[in-house]
């Protein structure tokens, strides 16, 4: 009885040991972004790691503007297609990419999306020609990881009505996003030659058949210099 109360004891002082050595408590916090110089302001999306918001908010005019911020920025107001209202709604994972809708001259709401180097730009301008018999993006709501998928809002001319979109964004064979199928995408796919994964956590799979392989290789080279 007396081996069983001190194997108890040892037991019950290692785990208290243990547990007071190995918990670690996490700091919670809350951080209020303030406006672009209005009464409102509401974010809408985050980055994977917390460090890029995106959402609206109003100027010192009261208008809505999209807006971007980071703890060593601040809020920076995206501006609009020309008109006199946005909001961006979605963020990439590394928080580079911003989607969602402005106004452009005329006063018609389109989809955007944001880059530091480009700015906004209408994403009807930009992919023009999948747009067939006159439809119109008019939102896009969110976007992939990657950056590569956007999704959102529009009308759809041959239907005559409001639809969902999904845009993809990439060309064939381009695996860094940049429209270029060029020697990055041919030498990205050759060092994950091999390698296992699709979608997100590896964009050398340009098929999505899980392996990294000679279609892979095969896209690429049959789209080489396509879009450079």
């Amino acid at each position: 009885m007396r081996r069983e109360r001190r194997i108890w004891l040892v037991w019950s002082v290692s785990l208290s040991v243990v547990l007071g050595v190995g918990t670690r408590v996490e700091a919670q916090s809350l951080t209020w972004l303030g406006t672009l110089g209005g009464s409102w302001s509401e974010a809408y999306g985050v980055s994977a790691d917390g460090a890029v918001v995106v959402g609206g908010a109003y100027n010192a005019s009261g208008r809505d503007r999209a807006f971007r911020w980071t703890a060593a920025g601040g809020m920076q107001n995206l501006g609009t297609l020309g008109g006199a209202r946005s909001a961006a709604f979605g963020v990439s994972a590394d928080g580079s990419v911003v989607v969602g809708w402005a106004t452009n001259a005329s006063g018609y709401d389109r989809a955007f999306r944001w880059t530091p180097s480009g700015g906004m730009e209408d994403l009807n301008s930009t992919y023009a020609p999948l747009l067939t018999n006159g439809s119109v993006l008019y939102s896009a709501s969110a976007i992939s990881p990657d950056g590569r998928y956007i999704v959102g809002g529009g009308i759809n001319a041959a239907t005559r009505r409001r639809e969902a979109f999904l845009l993809d964004t990439w060309r064939t064979g381009d695996t860094n996003g940049d429209g270029c199928i060029d020697d990055s995408d041919l030498l990205a796919v050759l060092f994950a030659f091999g390698t296992p994964g699709t979608g997100y956590t590896r964009r050398e799979d340009i098929n999505k058949d899980g392996i990294v392989d000679d279609a892979d290789l095969s896209i690429v080279l049959f789209n080489f210099g396509s879009g450079c």
